[in-house]
Parts: structure tokens; sequence; C-alpha cells
């Protein structure tokens, strides 16, 4: 397995890469990302090449038996290319022109940013194509991240209203479907439809649905361009990716990795201004949507947090085992390749205070050892751990296009898109229940549960999936604002939850927007929830059944005690449960428990910030338990049988094991 580093031979004087080459060898490093801002040193000026540089760091990079990857430089354009080419720059919703001084500068909409783009990509691939020791590329860098997957300039106006004639055919079809004679939005020339610049009030939500999907289409065209570009030149073996970022951008992530060998992503779970990380679950959301952009493929983390991070602020600085325990949690969860950002903290640049394994000072301590502890563990057992099997029977629903249909109407001051799915993803992870976030794409039938959270955007082909999913004895699980809006982000007309009303065998007649810190009760009425009592939040919908069966109501003291906030009904041999409101974990959790071991899924009983993954090989089960808390520690309960340390094959644990604060450990029993 590959273990390695970020590292910017250009940053630091050519007398100290052999200090540093050495303390990577003495570390295992067996990997070097570089190159992904160095376009202005490929070509210093337009036409004119020069690799030297990387040429003489990659040379001396595989003189250590080290492999490379390389980042193509588009992330970065040079100042020479935005003095002559003002016109790739993007523009933000004000119509204000994004100037040179950052990174990601550009818009993908630019015909003279694509040429120019294949131009530096081309030269890199003929250069390195065939080198021995280059392994694979990557794709630019972080697409779309700090708000740059939106452009709103005018060559984005041609290229969206160029996207819309190809996709409605005519206005008259267009006009429609959006419902353009809401205040008198009537198109009669392609060239009158804007991109949502700032307005008064806000956009046509059809409009501004249709811009993202243009975005994303743009960002997937431009990926493939590149990748076209690289696989015309470089040897078969050597493997393309992208580092994603998953953060609600206008992409389409899946589109984009159909063109990929693999996925990448980059791990930060605490970054500059976090005063502690993200909690646990949310870090194993972003795992998990990296494991099903390919449908189950693992992928790499292309840049592994290894010390405090930030830009103007700097975050939470990792605690002695952090290191350790996310690189664990990435590799339990379907990372196949750990490349820790950064080899070490620059001294200048707007990353100064991106600390790394090693600090300004360029010194081994804590940090480099801690690395170091983690490689010597893998050496054993990683190989076999990436490739056992990720068992999965609970599917979570992700589309990007419902995340950008909550950006635009999200209702509610208190919602937000990730919180309130963690919010239906948690109760799982807590029961250490493992899933697969899913697409309307796959096949229903290898899972007994399916979690579909806020579907305020539904898709018609997705729904009948559902049912037939039900009929034949799954499970069902919708949330609050189910079947609100059709593919054209228009609202449904019939009664909520619209085409789902029947398989939920509910109506919804009237609903609550829970603002600033209003909240609601809900009370348990039959089993599982029986007696139970919890607070709620976000939303409210009050449910009228039509054959479902009431599991909790309300029982504030406003007109709406009494009504229902939680169904279940049963279809074919199947169930499907509505939660109607932002239900806190204390009632989640016991109705997962219940609907897991009715659904014939095991569940196990861990304090809550311990984690368990399972990985399934032929002749070996591997276990990883983690314990997220900094200060506590926890007995754990082992599943049945003998279980090995997979660093050293020697020390073995049954029934219980007993877990330090922080403390990380990979299992190993015989199948």
């Amino acid at each position: 397995m590959f273990i390695g580093v970020d590292y910017y031979p250009e940053q630091w004087p050519r007398e100290r890469w052999e200090t540093d080459l050495k303390l990577m060898k003495e570390l295992g490093i067996n990997v070097i990302r570089i190159s992904e801002f160095g376009w202005t040193l490929m070509e210093p000026e337009e036409g004119t090449y020069d690799f030297s540089l990387y040429d003489d760091a990659i040379k001396l990079i595989t003189s250590y038996g080290m492999k490379v990857v390389l980042g193509t430089p588009t992330a970065t354009p040079p100042a020479w290319l935005i003095q002559k080419y003002p016109e790739v720059l993007p523009a933000d919703e004000n119509g204000v022109t994004i100037g040179f001084g950052a990174r990601r500068h550009y818009t993908v909409n630019s015909k003279t940013y694509h040429l120019l783009s294949k131009r530096i990509v081309e030269a890199m691939a003929k250069h390195y194509g065939d080198h021995p020791d280059v392994i694979g590329w990557q794709t630019d860098n972080e697409y779309g991240h700090e708000k740059s997957d939106r452009s709103y300039s005018e060559v984005d106006q041609e290229a969206f209203q160029e996207w819309l004639l190809q996709k409605y055919g005519s206005l008259e079809e267009l006009n429609h479907r959006w419902g353009t004679v809401f205040w008198s939005q009537t198109y009669d020339n392609w060239s009158q439809i804007p991109v949502p610049r700032k307005v008064y009030q806000e956009h046509n939500p059809s409009l501004l649905l249709d811009f993202n999907r243009f975005c994303a289409d743009a960002y997937t065209a431009y990926n493939r361009m590149q990748v076209e570009t690289l696989r015309e030149h470089i040897r078969e073996d050597q493997f393309i990716t992208h580092n994603f970022v998953y953060t609600g951008l206008a992409q389409d992530q899946k589109a984009i990795a159909e063109d990929l060998d693999f996925i990448s992503f980059d791990n930060y779970p605490v970054w500059g201004g976090l005063a502690e990380p993200i909690k646990p679950a949310a870090i194993a959301r972003q795992h998990d949507l990296c494991r099903g952009t390919k449908n189950g493929k693992g992928y790499w983390v292309m840049e592994e947090l290894s010390g405090a991070q930030g830009w103007s602020q700097i975050g939470y600085l990792p605690r002695p085992g952090h290191l350790k325990l996310w690189t664990y949690q990435a590799i339990a969860r379907g990372a196949e390749a750990i490349v820790y950002f950064r080899w070490r903290a620059a001294r200048f640049g707007t990353e100064q205070f991106c600390h790394g394994i090693l600090d300004h000072d360029g010194v081994p301590r804590r940090k480099y050892k801690e690395v170091k502890d983690v490689i010597d563990s893998l050496k054993r057992r990683g190989d076999d751990l990436i490739a056992a099997d990720f068992p999965a029977e609970v599917g979570f629903y992700h589309d990007p296009e419902n995340d950008w249909a909550w950006q635009i109407q999200p209702q509610s001051d208190q919602f937000d898109f990730i919180q309130e799915f963690l919010r239906f993803y948690e109760p799982a992870h807590a029961l250490q229940v493992q899933g697969n976030i899913i697409r309307d794409d796959v096949d229903l039938s290898a899972y007994k549960v399916i979690v579909v959270p806020i579907y305020f955007l539904t898709k018609k082909g997705f729904n009948e999936k559902l049912e037939q999913f039900a009929r034949q004895g799954g499970t069902v699980i919708f949330s609050y604002r189910t079947g609100v809006k059709d593919q054209d982000n228009v609202v449904s007309e019939k009664t909520l939850p619209g085409e789902l009303s029947n398989m939920c065998g509910i109506e919804v007649h009237e609903y609550d927007s829970l603002r600033g810190s209003r909240s609601a009760t809900v009370k348990g009425t039959a089993a599982p929830l029986e007696g139970l009592s919890a607070e709620s939040s976000v939303w409210c919908d009050f449910i009228e059944p039509t054959e479902a069966e009431v599991l909790a109501t309300y029982e504030d003291d406003e007109w709406f005690s009494g009504r229902a906030a939680i169904t279940r009904n049963y279809v074919g041999r199947g169930q499907v449960y509505y939660i109607g409101t932002g239900v806190d974990r204390s009632m989640l959790l016991p109705l997962y428990e219940a609907i897991f071991k009715e659904a014939g899924i095991e569940t196990t009983d861990t304090p809550e910030p311990v984690e368990m993954v399972t990985r399934v090989g032929d002749d070996v089960t591997y276990v990883t338990v983690l314990n997220h808390s900094v200060e506590e520690s926890f007995d754990v309960k082992l599943p049945a049988g003998k279980w090995i340390d997979a660093s050293n094959g020697e020390e073995t644990f049954e029934g219980t094991l007993t877990l330090k604060p922080l403390q990380s450990i990979i299992l190993e029993s015989s199948n």
C-alpha cells in the first residue's frame, strides 16, 4: 500500500531536498505528490516549457526508491496568462471579476482556458508519460473549492444559454417547465436568460437548479478534456485521479469520476477557525461518500491532515493519537493510500500556517514519530486490509441535485443540509451498522434498509424503485419534506408527500418551519417509541395517516398537540417509515435499533465516542476499533472469538478491549 506526502520542492532550497528525502525514507514514505501548483515554473511564458526543476526533483526522489504522482497545475494559472487573457477570469454573483492573487481564478466555461490548460497538460504528459517512476496523475486540485464552482461572467452567461438550448430545444418548453409566467419572466430570446447574479429578491428556483446542473456539466467536461489529453500520451498503467471536496459544490462528482481510474479525497477533520474536530460520524460520512462515488471502489486520500491547519486562522492542534486514528478510520472505510499534507509547513504564501509532519524549522518531532508508528503498524497487514470487502446492509441516498435544491430554498434558518443528512446517518454509525452512500442508479436488492433523508427534490424512477424495494420486503426510512419538488424544482400539485403519499400511507396537510430557537416536543405513542420523549428542531410536518400506524405525536401546548409526527406503513412485505420532524438522537437511536433488528441487521452497543469498522477478506476478518475521545478510556465489547493485533500478529484479545483516549487498533481473526 502507498503512504506518502505532499511535497513542494519549489518552495525549498535545493540543498534541503536531500535532507527531506532522507527523513522521508527513514519514515517509510513510498510515494510523493508534486507539481500541482507549478504552472509558472513549467511554462514561464506562453509556449515555452521548462521542466528542469521537477526533473531534478524526480531524479532525486526516485533515487530513494519513492514513486511520484504528478498534479496538473491548472488550479493556479500564472500571472502572464491572466495579463494576456483576462477573459478566463471568473465573476462572482455581483458580476465582479475575481482577480489574480490566490488560486482557482478561472472559469471552466472559457474556451481560451480550455486551450491553455490542454497545452500545459499535453506538454507534461509528453514529458513524463513514459517515466518509469511516475505512477499516476491528479487532474487540477480540488475542483470548485473556495466558491469557485459557480461563475457569473459574460462568458458563463453565453455558455449557460447554449446549454439551455441543448437541453430544452425551444423557449416554449423552457418557459413551461420553469413557470416563467410568474413575475413576467417569460423569455422570447435565448440571450435574455441571465446567469443568476444578485437580484433584489430571489431568482426562479428552476433557473437556479439548472444553473447548478450547467456548472456541474462544465466541470465534468473540463476534467474530461484533461483526462483525454493525458491518456493520449501516458502509459496505460499510469492512473488518473482527482482530489474531490464534498461540500455541496455545483459539481457531480460521480459524473466526473466516470472518467477517472479512481477518485481521491482531501481529509481534513479539522480546519482553520474550528475549535475542535468535526464529529466522528461526519468524518465517516465523507469517507462513505468517497466510496460511493465510484460504486464501492476504493480511493486515495491525497491530502491527510498531519498538523494544525489554517490560512489566516489556525485550527485545533491534533492531539497525540489523532493522526493514527484518522488514518485508520480512512483505511477502514475504503482508502487504499494515504498521502499526508504536508511534508513541511511553508515559510511564505497563503499556507504559512498549514502545519505539516515537520513544522517551519524542519526538525522531526512528535508528529514525525507518530506517522512512523502508523506506517510501521501497517506493514504487516495493510495490503490485505485494503483488499478486503466492506460489508454494507444499509443504503443512504444522496444526490447533489437534492442538496442544491435545499441550498436554493433552505426554508428554515435552522436548516443545514449536511447536518440534517447526518441527523439520519449518525444513529446507524452509533450502532456500528455499516452503510453505503448511494444514488438512484444502484441496485437496491443488495440492501435491507434504505434511508432517504430530506428527499426534497424527487425523481420518478427512484420513487418507483423504492416502492418495489419495499414491496419485496425492504425497509425505507423517509424524513420531513419528502416529495415536495419534481426534477424541474417545481412543487408537486399532489398532496404531500406527493408521489410518495400512497407508499408512506400518509398525507401532510400543513407544516411549520421552526426558526430561531423554536423547537417542538415529540412523544412516542406506540412500540418501539412508546414512553419516549424528545425535542425536535428545523421542521414539523403535521401528518394525517391514511393507512400508516402512528408511532409518535407532538405534545406541545400549541394547537398541533396530538398530531402525528412519526409513522410506519406496511407496503407489500416491507415497511415504510416517515419521520416528519428533525427529532433528536434520543428518539432516533432506539427507532433505528428496532428497525435494524426487525430487518435482521446486527447492531453493536458501544460507548458513544467509539467507532468499529469491519472488513471481510477471503480468510481473515478485520475490525478497526477507534476511540475518538480525547479524555476518556472505554471498555469495548468485541465480536465473538479470538482477535489478534494486526500490526504485530502477536497480542491477542477476547471478550473486552480497553481503549485509552484516542487509541486506535486494527484487529484480525480467521474466518
